[in-house]
């Protein structure tokens, strides 16, 4: 949820931020953002962990097991900011006599953090649609071209250029003393150096062109597996014999659709998102502290759950379409299960 905010309004400073009124805000806010961002985020922590132990027990000798365990890693990145995010909403947590204000510490320790790894899980899905692309359409060469060891590199380039481009936006701000005249109180707070905004802006460009890119990489390249595995389909239905058909269907067809079920889920689940940052460069009083604030909340409270949900439900895609997977979860289910007796 990173935008140029400078501090949280409280109710006494606003009763209307276009369209949308304080008391519908703060209905959604609580829904979204407490409830249904906390649960959605401590179940996607744990299910990413249990998604971890299987890839490492499943080894790295595949591509797709290397690149679907760097995903495992930045979604536990992306969520764990957003459940710390749905505690500092908590309107018991954000009235208490804190000696900090909780909206301003949420936007440089969950915000920046979040949007950072989000943007890591898209470009992951992305790579991991492209992989997929390139075993259908060149299946003799791939393995030469994407090798384990060159996608730990693509993986690790994705981590560190999402990283440096956090890094402007977190050299903008700091937390320290700072003065609320409305409420006339002192607290640690949001504050930018000289020519902070600026910096924090060329940030938020970034990632925003970031998101945008990499959500339409996915599409194109979700468009193009289709199209191919189409194609494919109906040349070895022409040319190959039964047998062959079917172990087409084993070694390949199975993991395609799961890539594919994870890039339909993510284009999905970051539709809304992506709308609302093309929303933001278009309008820009639609931010955290524009003439639209309630309006951008709101539709931020719904969004952001809805890409926690991207994080969260690829277990389930796993263990439906994965066999090896599926036979190593219920190996270590009933294993603890036996402990447990």
């Amino acid at each position: 949820m990173a935008s140029s905010n400078k501090s949280y309004p409280s109710n006494s400073e606003t009763t209307l931020k276009g369209l949308v009124d304080d008391h519908v805000r703060e209905i959604f806010v609580l829904l979204f953002f407490v409830f249904a961002l906390g649960t959605i985020s401590f179940f996607g922590v744990v299910f990413n962990a249990v998604n971890m132990i299987v890839f490492i027990k499943q080894g790295f000798k595949d591509t797709v097991n290397i690149a679907l365990f760097g995903m495992a890693i930045s979604d536990i990145g992306a969520l764990l900011p957003l459940l710390w995010e749905s505690v500092c909403f908590n309107p018991w947590f954000a009235s208490a006599d804190l000696p900090f204000d909780p909206q301003d510490v949420v936007y440089v320790t969950s915000g920046w953090p979040h949007v950072c790894f989000a943007r890591i899980t898209s470009w992951i899905t992305a790579f991991v649609t492209l992989e997929r692309c390139l075993c259908i359409a060149m299946p003799l060469k791939v393995k030469t071209i994407i090798t384990p060891r060159r996608t730990i590199y693509v993986i690790l380039g994705i981590y560190l250029a999402m990283f440096a481009c956090v890094v402007p936006a977190l050299y903008s701000v700091y937390l320290g003393p700072k003065l609320y005249p409305l409420r006339n109180e002192t607290k640690i707070g949001l504050i930018f150096i000289p020519n902070g905004p600026y910096i924090e802006t060329f940030s938020t460009m970034l990632y925003a062109f970031s998101q945008i890119a990499s959500f339409f990489a996915v599409i194109v390249c979700t468009a193009i597996l289709v199209q191919n595995l189409i194609r494919k389909s109906k040349w070895r239905e022409s040319t190959s014999s039964t047998a062959q058909q079917e172990s087409f269907s084993n070694r390949d067809k199975k993991i395609v659709k799961m890539i594919l079920l994870i890039a339909v889920i993510f284009i999905v689940c970051f539709l809304p998102s992506t709308a609302s940052f093309i929303a933001q460069t278009i309008k820009p009083e639609y931010n955290f502290v524009g003439r639209y604030q309630n309006l951008f909340l709101l539709s931020w409270a719904i969004f952001t759950s809805v890409a926690a949900v991207n994080s969260t439900v690829n277990i389930f895609v796993y263990y439906k379409m994965s066999s090896k997977y599926k036979e190593i979860l219920d190996k270590m289910l009933r294993m603890n299960g036996e402990k447990s007796v």
